[in-house]
């Protein structure tokens, strides 16, 4: 991105976006739930288990993260699924996922 012909205005208002991504993602918990959603959908029990945290915490930051845009759910019968939407954080995250996540080959 070339910031010498943006607009202050605009380099503020991107800047701010960017530092609200990271705050979102400035924690261990969320980390670890939205490295477990960039393999794919994924259920509120099925996350408890895989980061080792219990449902009721899971379901906490799952619900910031869906009223902060990250993710999104679908309900089947009884059981909530969630997955990661489309957007700049989902290349964020890939990066983090590479980075930190993906497990050793």
């Amino acid at each position: 991105m070339d910031t010498s012909t943006m607009d202050t205005a605009a380099l503020d208002e991107r800047a701010e976006a960017a530092s609200d991504l990271l705050k979102s993602l400035a924690n261990p918990v969320r980390l670890k739930i939205l490295c477990a959603l960039v393999d794919g959908e994924c259920s509120v029990g099925a996350l408890a288990d895989r980061i080792g945290v219990r449902e009721t915490v899971v379901s906490q930051h799952l619900m910031r993260l869906r009223a902060e845009g990250l993710v999104r759910n679908r309900r089947v019968a009884t059981t909530v699924y969630y997955t990661i939407n489309q957007g700049p954080a989902l290349g964020v995250l890939k990066a983090l996922y590479e980075a930190f996540c993906k497990p050793p080959a």
